[in-house]
Formats: C-alpha cells, sequence, structure tokens
C-alpha cells in the first residue's frame, strides 16, 4: 500500500472509531465516571468500617471500549487488615504481616506469602485460618484458594453457582472481582521499568514518578497447572515438584501486579495512541480470539503498545499514520512470536506467553498477524464489532452520513455510563441503610460528619463523591428524627428543616416529595400542597423516572433526556432531569401514609421468600419503595381531600389514574395500583378498589401487599 493510500485509510479509521465512540470527549467522561465509581465503592467501604480498598481497573477506567467490546469489570478489593512487606525491617507492630517468601522454585513475578505476628517481628508457627497450610520447614503460608468467600459469593449468585476466570472469583459473568494485598514497597523485579535502558521520550518524567510511590498488589496466581489434572497448555516453569507432598504449589503462589502503574500509563496515551490500542483490542477480539481464545490477551496487547510508544519517536503518533502505528505495534508482536518470548513491561524477567499458546500456536499468530499487514488490513472490512466494518465502507462510498450514526452512539454510551453512576450513588447509600437498620439515625449522622469532612478535605473527585452522597443521608437522617417528632407528637425543628433543605439536590424529585409526605402526616396540609404543586411543575418532557430495583420492569428514558445527556454535565442530570424511587425504613414509618406501611410487610409465606434471592439483591422489599410521579398524585390527592378541596383531589386522582393506565407495567405498578385502590376506599368505591388490588395481585402474585388489602375488604364486608 502506497503512502497516500495508507493515509487515506488511516483518515477513514480514525473517523470510524470517532464515530463509535474512541474520542478524546469520551474517554475523558468515561475515565472521571468510573474513578468515580471507585471512589463511591471505597466512601462506603470506610462508612462501614470496612479496611478494604477497592480499585477498578482495565478497559473501564482506562476508557479504552467500545459499545460492541462488551468489556467485563475488572474490580480489586485490596485486603488492607494485613500489610505486605519485603524483609523484616519493614515490619509492622499491631497487626499480622504477610513477609514476602521468594525460593529457587518461585516463577518469575511469584510469590509466597508467610504469617508474621503482630506483637513481634517473628514467624507465626500455627495456622489462623483452616484453609492456610504449613509448608515443610514450618513456614505458615496464606493460600490463594480464596475459601472464604466462596460461599458468599455462591449466595449472591442468583443461580447460586461462582464464577470463575483466572484468579477471579465471583457472582457474576460481566464481573472479575480478585482479593488481593497490597506492598507499599517495590520488589526488584518490579523496578524494571525505572532502571532499565530506554530512549526517554515516553513515560514522561512526572508520570515516571508517579508509578514509583503505587507499590505493587499480591494477587492470586490464576494458572490452571495443577498436576493432578491435565491442561491443554503447559510449561515447565509451572510444575509442582513431585517431592512436596504437602500441598499443591499453585494454590501457595500469589503474583505481582503492577495495575496501578499500568493505570498510570494508559493515562498517559494521547488521543492516536488511544484510538490504536482500541483497534488492537478489537482486532484481538474479533478474529485472534477465534483462533487461540482468550489465551491470547489484551493484556498482550497493552504490553505491545506501551512497548511500541517507548521504543518509536513520538512524531509518529497521528492521525493520517493511525495504521501504520497499528503495523508498529504489531510488528512488535511479530518480533516476540518469532522468539516466543512476550517481555512484560514493569517486571522483569517474565514471558507473557508461558502458560499460555503453544508452539504452534506462535506460529499461527505470527502467521496471521503477517497476513494482516500484508493484505493492507483487509481484515478491517471484516470486523463485526460497532459494525466497524460496514462504517467503514460507507464512509468510501459516502452512503450513510457519519455525524447522525456519531450522535447516536455518543448518546447511547453517555447514558450508561452516567445511569451506571447515579444507579451506584443510590446503591451506595441504600447498603448502608440495609446494614445500619437498627442504629439508623447514630448511624447516618455519623456518616454525614465523614462525608462533610471529605467534602471539605478530600482529593477534587472525593469532594464531588461525598457531594452526591450527602443529599441522599441528610433526606433519611431529616426523615428518621422528623418520624420520632410526629410519633412523640412534637413540633418539628428547624434543624430537621435544614437537613430536608440540603436533601433537595439528590435528584429532582424524591427527596421533595419524602418532604412533602412528612407534612401531610404532620398535619400540615397547606404547606404539603404547595410543595406538591411545586413538585410537579418540575415534571418535564426530559425527565426520566428511573428504578433499578431488582424483579421490576425498568422504564426507558425518552428522546428529550437522550438528547440532554450527551452535554449535561452529571450533576445537572441527575438534578433536574433524573428521579428516582422513594424509600421509607421502618425508622421512618410515621412520615408516610399509614396505607403505605403494608407493602413493608409484603413478604410473608416462604413462597415469597424463594421469589426474592439472592435476598441482598431483593432488600428493598422489607421497605417502602414507591415510584415518585404516582406518589405525587397519591399525596396530593390525600392533602386536597384533607383540606376539603373536592376538584384538585379528583384531579390528582385522575393523574394517578392517567399514569398507571399509561405505565406499561414499569417500575413499582404495583404499588400504584395499591394506592389506587386506597383513593378509591376514599371514596366509597369498593367494587373499584377491589378491582384495583386485584389488578395488582395479577401482576405480582407474591411479595405484594394487596393480600393484605383484600383480606382487610374481605373482612370487613364479612363484618357489616
Amino acid at each position: 500500500m502506497d503512502r497516500e493510500s495508507m493515509q487515506q485509510l488511516s483518515l477513514r479509521l480514525s473517523r470510524v472509531l470517532e464515530d463509535i465512540g474512541v474520542s478524546r470527549y469520551n474517554r475523558t467522561r468515561r475515565r472521571r465516571t468510573w474513578l468515580m465509581r471507585e471512589i463511591l465503592e471505597r466512601i462506603s467501604n470506610e462508612l462501614h468500617g470496612f479496611n478494604i480498598t477497592p480499585y477498578i481497573f482495565d478497559s473501564q477506567t482506562e476508557g479504552t471500549t467500545t459499545w460492541g467490546m462488551e468489556s467485563d469489570i475488572d474490580s480489586f478489593m485490596c485486603n488492607n487488615y494485613m500489610p505486605v512487606i519485603l524483609d523484616w525491617s519493614e515490619w509492622r507492630q499491631g497487626r499480622v504481616n504477610l513477609l514476602v517468601v521468594k525460593t529457587e522454585q518461585s516463577p518469575p513475578q511469584h510469590c509466597w506469602l508467610q504469617y508474621v505476628r503482630p506483637d513481634l517481628p517473628l514467624p507465626l508457627t500455627e495456622v489462623i485460618m483452616t484453609y492456610d497450610m504449613v509448608e515443610s520447614e514450618g513456614k505458615v503460608l496464606r493460600t490463594n484458594t480464596q475459601i472464604e468467600t466462596h460461599e458468599e459469593m455462591r449466595q449472591m449468585s442468583q443461580p447460586g453457582e461462582m464464577v470463575q476466570h483466572g484468579p477471579s472469583r465471583s457472582w457474576d459473568e460481566m464481573l472479575d472481582y480478585i482479593i488481593a494485598f497490597h506492598c507499599t514497597s517495590l520488589p526488584e523485579e518490579c523496578k524494571f521499568l525505572f532502571c532499565r535502558p530506554r530512549p526517554g521520550h515516553w513515560p514522561r518524567p512526572d508520570t515516571l514518578s508517579m508509578a514509583r510511590q503505587t507499590g505493587v498488589f499480591l494477587v492470586p496466581q490464576g494458572y490452571t497447572e495443577d498436576p493432578s489434572r491435565p491442561v491443554k497448555c503447559r510449561s515447565t516453569t509451572f510444575l509442582v515438584p513431585p517431592q512436596n507432598m504437602y500441598y499443591p504449589l499453585h494454590k501457595w503462589e500469589w503474583r505481582f501486579s503492577t495495575s496501578i502503574m499500568e493505570r498510570l500509563l494508559v493515562f498517559d496515551m494521547n488521543t492516536i495512541q488511544h484510538k490504536v490500542y482500541v483497534f488492537l483490542k478489537m482486532l484481538r477480539k474479533s478474529t485472534i480470539k477465534h483462533v487461540v481464545d482468550d489465551r491470547f490477551s489484551t493484556f498482550h496487547m497493552k504490553t505491545a503498545i506501551l512497548f511500541t510508544i517507548e521504543t518509536y519517536p513520538p512524531n509518529i503518533w497521528s492521525e493520517d499514520n493511525l495504521v501504520q502505528c497499528v503495523i508498529y505495534c504489531l510488528t512488535t508482536l511479530l518480533r516476540w512470536l518469532k522468539i516466543r518470548l512476550c517481555p512484560h513491561y514493569t517486571i522483569s524477567g517474565v514471558n507473557l506467553f508461558t502458560g499460555k499458546l503453544f508452539k504452534h500456536e506462535q506460529y499461527k499468530l505470527h502467521s496471521m498477524i503477517t497476513e494482516f499487514i500484508n493484505n493492507s488490513f483487509q481484515c478491517l472490512y471484516t470486523i463485526k464489532m460497532d459494525n466497524l466494518g460496514r462504517r467503514m465502507s460507507s464512509v468510501i462510498s459516502s452512503k450513510t452520513n457519519g455525524v447522525g450514526t456519531r450522535r447516536k452512539y455518543n448518546q447511547f454510551q453517555m447514558f450508561f455510563l452516567y445511569h451506571g453512576l447515579a444507579t451506584q450513588v443510590i446503591d451506595e447509600h441504600e447498603i448502608l441503610l440495609f446494614n445500619e437498620i437498627n442504629n439508623l439515625d447514630k448511624s447516618m449522622t455519623e456518616h454525614l460528619e465523614t462525608l462533610n469532612f471529605k467534602k471539605n478535605n478530600g482529593t477534587e473527585i472525593e469532594q464531588e463523591a461525598a457531594s452526591l452522597l450527602i443529599p441522599l443521608v441528610c433526606g433519611t437522617l431529616a426523615s428518621i428524627q422528623a418520624s420520632r417528632c410526629i410519633y412523640q407528637e412534637q413540633p418539628i425543628t428547624h434543624n430537621i428543616f435544614q437537613l430536608y433543605q440540603l436533601s433537595f439536590d439528590s435528584d429532582l424529585l424524591s427527596s421533595r416529595l419524602k418532604f412533602a409526605s412528612m407534612l401531610y402526616c404532620s398535619g400540615q396540609y397547606e404547606a404539603a400542597a404547595n410543595c406538591l404543586t411545586y413538585c410537579e411543575g418540575l415534571l418535564g418532557p426530559a425527565v426520566w423516572q428511573c428504578c433499578e430495583c431488582r424483579g421490576r420492569q425498568k422504564r426507558q428514558p425518552n428522546n428529550e433526556f437522550m438528547k440532554k445527556i450527551v452535554s449535561t454535565p452529571f450533576k445537572d442530570m441527575l438534578q433536574k432531569y433524573k428521579t428516582s424511587h422513594v424509600m421509607f425504613t421502618k425508622h421512618e414509618i410515621h412520615c408516610v401514609p399509614l396505607h403505605l406501611v403494608y407493602e413493608m410487610v409484603r413478604t410473608v409465606e416462604d413462597e415469597d421468600r424463594q421469589q426474592s434471592h439472592p435476598a441482598h439483591l431483593y432488600a428493598w422489599m422489607n421497605h417502602i419503595v414507591i415510584d415518585c410521579v404516582p406518589f405525587l398524585n397519591y399525596l396530593q390527592y390525600l392533602t386536597h381531600r384533607q383540606m376539603n378541596q373536592r376538584h384538585r383531589k379528583l384531579r390528582a386522582l385522575n393523574n394517578l389514574y392517567f399514569y398507571i393506565s399509561s405505565s406499561e407495567g414499569h417500575g413499582h405498578i404495583d404499588t400504584a395500583w395499591n394506592m389506587l385502590g386506597h383513593c378509591y376506599e376514599l371514596e366509597n368505591k369498593q367494587d373499584q378498589a377491589w378491582f384495583c388490588y386485584n389488578t395488582s395481585l395479577q401482576l405480582y402474585p407474591r411479595n405484594n401487599a394487596a393480600n393484605w388489602h383484600m383480606a382487610r375488604i374481605m373482612h370487613q364486608h364479612l363484618n357489616g
């Protein structure tokens, strides 16, 4: 292919990659969103008192994925209860330490973790956990089996099975969940990046400076080469010595991981390098994977581009040279396949082909990649992922308008980023509710203090994460304290009103509706009516009513909402265009109309409980959960009824009926029918009330408060 043709192909590929979301803007939004999710989970763990630091690595936080790539989530849970030390001088008093132990049989990048006493820098001599091991010389070792998490993960899984991918144990196919330990010092082999000769232009000095401070993770070894069962790929490096009769060695071994260091390096890539890397991942997943499955992995591609960026001059990375840059990376791979050695970018002495690829497969990959290059990348036009091949052909023939397609793709990608983050904000708050249910008032007060401290003293991203959680905590705390005041027949204090005020930024409606519900329950009907009128005025064509409760049908966002999402900041989307469900716990029971208390006891029989498994996904069923719009209509009906405003009352009733009729079964439609039934009861229309409860029960025969309402009406009927 001549120079001009190569440039034209590069420009087309660059344009198509932009069309499917591989752009600087999307990359920045994706990185920011997933780093925010990482921080939210970290803050949640801290509020619970868990000394575990979560990390989200690879494609999500790197921003190196596309819609069609369907990338999973790589999550590290770093156990801080036991610090890892490289030698005895690093021993820390007060906690059990884990000492890195290497032997002559240790493969590169691998070690054992030996338990060290918390009171003295001496080895432990007794097993702490039943799944740990004593080796032949008496060392007590931490095994990598993670047996302690197996049962917990099975309980969290819907089918009751655990998913395993290498060192990962998970309850979900789309989640790689790894238990890790952290060592603040860098082992000698992990200083490879800083001491080997390099041209010097990349990585940049400030990136290297940050990378030196990252330390390393110790993660379970993920290879399957257990001599007790045959495997396809065997390397002599990993064989268990036959003289060791105590335990399979692969269950003792831990592996150094420089994931934070690698993330910094990917963050240091420019836009063209980012496009090259994403395309390499697409090429691997759409073509190479069919030959050798995932044993030739994304990590091999990442290693190739890191070495290529370091080796080649910086001026090659331009948009009209995109395909040539891909060729440079593939040439790096070809060199490694030829010598059957793929070095690790940050750790010395490691061959990333070991235990992965057969010798004949390496020859086959070499031929395949050579053919890609020699055939002028005709494979581009066969890639089905994200319709890349069809889009390339369309660009050549000018059959479609790429800008329109790009806008649609950006909308969907931004929506799922936004929705994932918004859902996690609610989930993290509700986890606090479910776990602290007996001391909720005290817990929420302590959480609020911690969050306010982070908002004032944390990093920029910690401040933003705390500011998202604070309104939710304020709303719950205000409702708990107001419920106590109503029960004790005391006036609602000024401090409680201030907490409600602070809660209004949680989203568009839910916190305001909790406030209106409190006003109604405390007899402040005129104030409640004014608040509800204001809430009604906030509803517009771009508002999306969202509920992610398991077991309920989700409502898709409308076109107006989708138009806003590409360019509107996340906080504005949250506060102006999204409304979530409203939830009340038992501590807020006096701030909710009495009829809705039945929703808290919807689960009665064993069949009900069987349909709400796994329990952590259906914890919402122990609380009162209502969609915002029908709750707004219901509160308006009750309030105007108390104020003897017949016309407004009937208008609210008609709005509730219209909402239910047009809802198509989304969200908590069973609760909406139950509220409508109560309105008809108050109108002395028992037949219509019965119809509403019966319809609710037909939609959800199990875990439905309509059972109680129908029993109550039947009891009233039988007793005259």
